[in-house]
């Protein structure tokens, strides 16, 4: 039998057999048979042609295999297979469909196409063919290992194996076949260093299973035992070690390397951008975050910089208190001068960050901070509303609990500066003006943000054992460390845990959720281990508290999925749960890694020790109000300690997000589509679930898209759009300022750390509605606040998703923040602040309020129309493309390019 199709002709000479056990790739490899990836081609074609049918799709499926069997195609090849697919679709007189189908299959083969030319590969990896192309331009640009001449010499998959098999080092030599916990075991940990010095001759030489160690693998694993060895906690020498590996006896020790290695090629989690950069590398260094010193002694302020010099060049960001240096005008004694300020020695970093790539790859990122209380604290306000001045910082002002009483509790609103070198009175001045001035700033530039140190330091449980409150953060603002200290983060993907109902909708998986939580809370724990630190008090400062940041992205589109309002009461109330689950379960997992590893070295001089834990959450809200078991999680620290000081931190995930597919950070959309301009038209990036939903509605036409690319990205007043969807897919243009801040409130209850955050507001809010959302801010217990108004930079962001770009709509309060105010804001004064900002009012009415208040000492207010040459874009340095505004920094939704450190 034979027939001709497609310009080929097909002869049945082989006999029927009853199954299809293999298939040919393309590049000549033979695999297992997956019915499913015929159905789910098909199923995609039905989508494309508006007509998605998953029963339709698995009885077309069904047919193509009878087909095949039929013409004897026991091991087809890929293109015999899709060309099966398009004979059936035809001959059962689905020609739409058909039509839909070898549209699709241009498509995919085009995609394949685009794949390899960005990873300079010849044929696709597993992980490659998963991965979606903007992902794998992400890790073209910044993650995959590359050679001398600049070309690509890893694929994705080599990448995540090379994560993996660091991560996993660490569970081997904790295994108790190796590990000592009581410390009585004595080895020569000299021995194992002595094979620093011939690397290059185990390049490759042993391997764990399947998993070949590369030399700097075994670098980390040489560095690990001796650690371990020092302390008398390794059973046996590092020889036998090396002889076990070399038997490989080692190998059932695979498993966790493959377990790490799913976690991120499932796109459910994955670590700060350093680990991935530099894990198996030359460089080693896998954390994000670090804070430095900078004390007021000439040789000490050149230590810090050379110290952030060689944290840059490893990948990380770091983070000053400049508080400590005696003010502008002061006197120098020693030289018999006098004192430049500590701006001055901010450009100093600055320009050492300018020159100095993070790991060849990215300058690296500073967070400038300046207590409220110095007396150079106006000039520091204000010093970055010019264009050009400390472009590689965020800024931000400290605050403590003496401003806020004299500001929103006493009549008399004086404040006392003092000198920095002797804490003596230098002048006073109105909290008020100070707020104001910081406000009227933050609107112009987005700069400075507010960091609460009161609220920083309310549950800081390690301040016993350091013997002083925490002043500063990371670059971002989310992670607040003590001078020296370090953190590594990593980001769960929330939008992945879902599983579907048999009516198709889509439900939380909170058993995934757990587990995922505990996998990831020791792969975090165990970078600690492996890591290659830039600086030996990096080291030790770092594994005396061995704090990590376990946080969360894929929210918004995990509310999309579930079809649930990001700032409904709903909302929130899952937000909350999810918080809650993630620091509850990190943090009884770490309780775990104690009994087995040990608590981190200061925990008893801690006030864990005393029964005392880092969550507002557990405090402040009332036992029926807490889904876990918190009391007897204090009773297991009590009793074993803890790994890790603090376990959970929301930090940035503009490039981690990109190759997860998912949302960023916990942030609402910043847009459901953006638009892309080139010579032949407008094209638009979409999101896929609000993609998806628009297809099974009959909606997905250009001309729909242009009308959301022309509404902000917005589905907010479409009238072509349904008004549960409006409701359900909001953006962050669609949600009030004050549901963005009881958004980030709802989750700093219950995380240890802080919230990386953006706080949207639209052009036309006045300076007086930044000073509300500070108040707010403080209110709901926010540790830090960074507030962008739409149109405030001298070098715009993207603040708009097309060039038509048009507000067409009007957002309010939801009625959690109203419930919220009427129910927790006591103070008078903090009370008209914010209800003055919450009322509705329309444009001239916010003007004429504008012209009544700028009379006012205690107000600032701003013209509510965009100033004249704000909106000129920046464009991404990596790919010329335009950058979002989002998590408190910059980011490019084309290649990934991130002005944060750990995302």
């Amino acid at each position: 039998m034979e027939f001709a199709y497609g310009g080929i002709t097909i002869i049945m000479s082989k006999p029927i057999e009853s199954e299809i056990s293999l298939i040919r790739k393309r590049s000549g490899e033979m695999t297992a048979f997956d019915k499913n990836k015929i159905s789910n081609a098909i199923y995609m074609a039905l989508s494309a042609s508006s007509t998605p049918n998953r029963d339709l799709a698995e009885s077309l499926a069904s047919r193509v295999v009878d087909k095949l069997l039929d013409q004897g195609f026991t091991r087809p090849s890929v293109e015999d297979i899709q060309d099966i697919v398009e004979f059936t679709l035809l001959e059962n007189g689905n020609s739409d469909i058909a039509k839909s189908y070898i549209v699709y299959r241009h498509e995919r083969r085009k995609i394949r196409n685009e794949k390899m030319k960005a990873l300079n590969l010849k044929s696709l990896d597993a992980v490659s063919k998963k991965f979606d192309i903007n992902c794998l331009r992400v890790l073209a640009a910044r993650y995959l290992f590359r050679n001398n001449k600049n070309k690509i010499i890893e694929t994705p998959t080599q990448m995540f194996e090379r994560v993996a098999i660091q991560v996993g080092l660490a569970d081997i030599l904790y295994d108790s076949e190796f590990f000592d916990r009581d410390g009585k075991s004595v080895q020569d940990a000299d021995e194992a260093r002595s094979y620093l010095e011939k690397l290059d001759a185990f390049d490759y030489k042993f391997k764990i299973g399947p998993y070949y160690l590369n030399k700097w693998h075994f670098r980390s694993l040489i560095n690990h035992y001796a650690h371990l060895a020092d302390m008398n906690q390794m059973r046996k020498s590092f020889k036998d070690l090396l002889t076990l590996l070399a038997s490989k006896q080692l190998d059932s020790r695979a498993s966790k390397i493959r377990e790490y290695f799913v976690l991120m090629t499932s796109q459910d989690f994955l670590p700060n951008s350093p680990t991935m950069m530099n894990a198996g590398g030359r460089l080693g260094q896998l954390s994000a975050c670090f804070v430095l010193d900078m004390a007021d002694n000439m040789e000490k302020i050149m230590k810090s910089t050379s110290d952030a010099a060689m944290i840059f060049k490893s990948g990380g960001g770091v983070g000053i208190n400049y508080s400590d240096l005696r003010q502008e005008g002061d006197i120098v004694a020693s030289t018999s001068g006098v004192a430049s300020g500590p701006v001055s020695f901010m450009n100093i970093i600055n320009t050492v960050t300018e020159v100095v790539k993070q790991g060849g790859k990215r300058r690296g990122a500073n967070m400038g901070i300046m207590e409220i209380w110095h007396p150079d604290i106006e000039k520091f306000i204000t010093n970055k509303t010019e264009p050009g001045v400390l472009e590689n910082f965020n800024v931000s002002v400290g605050i403590w609990e003496d401003f806020w009483d004299v500001l929103v509790n006493r009549e008399d609103d004086s404040y006392v500066l003092r000198n920095p070198r002797n804490k003596a009175p230098v002048k006073e001045i109105s909290a008020h003006h100070l707020l104001d001035l910081i406000a009227l700033s933050a609107w112009k530039s987005a700069e400075p943000g507010l960091i609460f140190f009161d609220q920083i330091n309310k549950y800081n449980v390690f301040a016993k054992a350091r013997q002083k409150p925490l002043r500063a953060t990371n670059p971002c603002g989310e992670q607040s460390l003590y001078p020296y200290e370090s953190c590594n983060l990593g980001s769960i993907n929330l939008a992945n845990l879902v599983k579907r109902r048999a009516d198709g909708s889509f439900e939380f998986d909170w058993q995934q959720y757990e587990e995922v939580i505990r996998k990831t809370t020791r792969f975090l724990d165990n970078i600690i281990d492996v890591n290659t630190y830039p600086v030996s008090e990096i080291d030790r400062a770092s594994r005396e508290s061995r704090r990590i940041g376990l946080g969360v992205m894929g929210v918004a589109d995990l509310l999309y999925k579930l079809k649930i309002p990001y700032n409904s009461e709903a909302g929130f109330e899952l937000q909350s749960r999810l918080s809650e689950a993630l620091t509850y379960y990190s943090m009884e997992e770490s309780v775990a890694l104690a009994k087995s590893r040990g608590p981190f070295p200061l925990c008893s001089k801690s006030e864990y020790a005393e029964g005392k834990i880092p969550v507002a959450g557990y405090y402040e809200l009332p036992t029926s109000q807490h889904s876990c078991e918190w009391d007897a999680l204090i009773a297991k620290i009590k009793r074993y300690g803890i790994r890790n000081v603090l376990t959970t931190t929301v930090a940035p995930t503009g490039t981690l997000s990109m190759i997860a597919d998912c949302s960023n950070g916990m942030e609402p959309a910043f847009a459901l589509v953006f638009e892309k301009r080139v010579t032949v038209g407008r094209f638009f990036y979409t999101n896929k679930i609000v993609e998806q939903a628009l297809r099974e509605a009959g909606l997905y036409t250009d001309e729909i898209l242009a009308k959301i690319a022309d509404n902000y990205g917005s589905l907010r007043g479409i009238p072509e759009i349904p008004i549960w969807m409006q409701n359900i897919f909001v953006t962050a243009m669609d949600i009030h300022w004050t549901d963005h801040l009881m958004a980030q409130s709802v989750w700093q209850r219950w995380i240890g750390n802080a919230i990386a955050k953006t706080i949207n507001m639209p052009y036309d809010v006045t300076a007086d509605d930044v000073k509300s959302a500070y108040l707010l801010a403080h209110e709901m217990g926010l540790k830090g606040i960074t507030v962008y108004r739409d149109g405030s930079r001298h070098k715009q962001v993207l603040h708009m998703t097309s060039e038509n770009a048009e507000k067409t709509f009007d957002v309010r309060p939801s009625g959690a923040v109203t419930a919220f105010v009427t129910k927790h804001i006591k103070s008078p004064y903090v009370l008209s602040q914010v209800n003055a900002s919450l009322v509705s009012k329309t444009l001239d009415d916010e003007l004429a309020a504008s012209s009544q208040h700028s009379s006012s000492n205690t107000s600032l207010s701003t013209p509510s129309v965009p100033p004249e040459g704000m909106h000129e874009d920046k464009r991404c340095p990596a790919c010329t493309n335009n950058l979002i505004f989002a998590e408190g920094c910059s980011t490019c939704i084309e290649c990934g390019y991130s002005e944060c450190t750990s995302g």
